[in-house]
């Protein structure tokens, strides 16, 4: 006879072992530089299946900002994918990605999906990369006029509220 307890306390840290193992695994392949779009999209999900698991527990701030510099790190080599690749994916690929990959800039108020694929296409895939513009570089962004219209009232806000 086994004892329920001990096998509920084994399960979910293989589980946790596993989605540690499936993250450590696609990142070191795109460490590796073997990327296709499946590796982004396996790195992405094993993030994002770790996160979940964890968030079962109180996580720390040291391991909230480890995982942030992961899907940081992956969002970064997928924008760069994306821009080398981007004449070869279809338009169901390409929306899936910008869903995958610009959820990051999609969370920004005033941004959506067409707005993050033109990010994407120009070089900026997070939030982080995009306040970190100058003004002037901003006005430069290859944008629609309507675009940029709605982007830099958003750039400014966060500019005001970091000098605070």
């Amino acid at each position: 006879m086994t004892d329920d307890s001990n096998n509920t306390a084994v399960l979910p840290a293989e589980q946790l072992r596993d989605a540690v193992d499936a993250l450590r695994q696609t990142v070191t392949t795109l460490l590796e530089g073997e990327a296709s779009l499946t590796t982004y999209e396996t790195a992405i999900n094993s993030h994002d299946a770790l996160l979940d698991q964890l968030a079962v527990h109180s996580l720390d701030a040291p391991t909230l900002a480890a995982l942030e510099r992961i899907e940081q790190f992956i969002t970064l080599h997928a924008g760069t994918y994306y821009q080398t690749a981007i004449a070869k994916l279809d338009e169901k690929q390409k929306n899936r990605f910008i869903s995958l990959f610009a959820r990051r800039l999609l969370a920004l108020d005033g941004l959506g999906p067409a707005t993050a694929r033109q990010l994407f296409q120009l070089g900026v895939f997070t939030p982080e990369h995009f306040f970190a513009l100058t003004p002037k570089e901003l006005a430069q962004l290859q944008l629609p006029p309507a675009t940029l219209a709605r982007l830099i009232p958003l750039h400014a806000q966060q500019s005001c509220a970091d000098t605070r």
